[in-house]
């Protein structure tokens, strides 16, 4: 993913090469001006070019609102933001705290400062923004926000990915559940889920999930091996199917069972055909037949448990 880095520049060298640095290490490709080398057109057409062909545009805005081309009324800098809207690139921006300490000759002023104040409140009546003050602070922003929409935008396409007979999800509930799984992250990494199927391969999308979620999941295609495995190993949820080789309730008879253990850890189960009339069965944390509703009882569950 390419990333373009938008900012006037010799204000922010420190914080543009820290964002840079951030974007990095999230595996993306941090597009900066200081970097592009020479070019037959002028620094506004390299810029939107070098937009056009990113996927998002983070921006950081300071005291200076940056240089105006001959015979234009906005500066590169506000340029660039106008230019991504209008392509729907999303759009991240940060601006600098007044209370951090600034060199007054990077400070604008009239008729410059106007102009930038006006671009400034122009961004957040337009989108969320967040408030920096040091380079460190800004590269450790710039990698949560980026990193969140990464995510969102990972498990948003797995799951539109799962055919709709299997997933049986609406765009809303998948987008919604992208977005809580990105919002959780911190929560359910790490936590152990045991899946219980007999035909594993039916629930490839949930594992798939989960996985890029940090979640450790551990597999068992039977009742028996699910009782042993959670006998000798600690698990935060269980996810059983209902109907397992032929037994319409082997999923009720398992979570009888599994009632017997010390601190047996909540199960959720995944129906083929959900009949909402029946409700969840007794003791059950949730039965669903949709991928999104799968995720969202168990974001629920690890909320409870670990939150």
């Amino acid at each position: 993913m390419k990333i373009f880095l938008s900012s006037t520049y010799r204000d922010l060298i420190e914080y543009r090469a820290a964002g840079a640095e951030a974007l990095e290490r999230l595996g993306q490709q941090g597009i900066r001006m200081e970097v592009f080398g020479a070019r037959p057109t002028d620094a506004t057409t390299a810029c939107f070019d070098e937009i056009a062909e990113s996927d998002a545009l983070v921006g950081i805005y300071a005291h200076r609102y940056g240089h105006i081309p001959e015979g234009q009324t906005t500066s590169i800098t506000e340029q660039e933001f106008e230019f991504a809207r209008s392509r729907s690139k999303p759009v991240f921006c940060f601006l600098i705290d007044d209370e951090q300490p600034w060199p007054p000759k990077h400070i604008d002023g009239e008729p410059s400062r106007t102009a930038l104040l006006s671009f400034k409140n122009r961004i957040q009546s337009q989108i969320v923004t967040e408030v920096v003050s040091t380079p460190h602070d800004f590269a450790f922003k710039v990698a949560s926000s980026v990193g969140r929409f990464l995510l969102t935008r990972k498990v948003k396409e797995t799951l539109d990915k799962a055919p709709s007979a299997e997933a049986g999800s609406s765009e809303s509930g998948n987008s919604q559940a992208a977005r809580r799984a990105a919002r959780l992250a911190h929560v359910v990494a790490g936590a152990k889920v045991l899946l219980v199927n007999d035909v594993p391969e039916q629930m490839n999308y949930v594992v798939s999930l989960m996985e890029q979620l940090g979640i450790d999941v551990s597999i068992e295609t039977t009742s028996d091996s699910a009782i042993a495995s959670l006998t000798s190993k600690k698990f935060d949820v269980v996810i059983s199917d209902m109907e397992r080789y032929g037994i319409q309730d082997e999923g009720i008879r398992f979570l009888e069972r599994l009632r017997t253990l010390p601190n047996a850890p909540p199960v959720i189960f995944t129906v083929g055909a959900y009949r909402p009339d029946l409700g969840t069965p007794t003791y059950a944390f949730g039965i669903t037949n949709r991928v999104d509703e799968c995720l969202n009882l168990l974001f629920d569950a690890l909320e409870r448990a670990r939150g």
